[in-house]
């Protein structure tokens, strides 16, 4: 995010705090999403849980800088 923050030198004032801000929003929406896969799947297996959870994330987030 920091990089995207400091290549937006064309972006001023509230454009760039909206790009900023949801920059954040994608992030947290990301994180909770990896954590309910992983509260779901650790019940039936723990390691299924982070493995799935951290996939999740990792996607989350590729797909995002597409």
């Amino acid at each position: 995010m920091l990089e995207s923050w400091e290549e937006a030198k064309p972006l001023l004032g509230p454009t760039k705090v909206n790009s900023l801000t949801h920059d954040v929003a994608a992030l947290l929406m990301s994180l909770l999403f990896s954590y309910g896969i992983y509260r779901f799947w650790k019940e039936r297996s723990q390691m299924t849980g982070i493995a799935v959870g951290v996939l999740a994330a990792a996607a989350a987030m590729t797909l995002h800088r597409l």
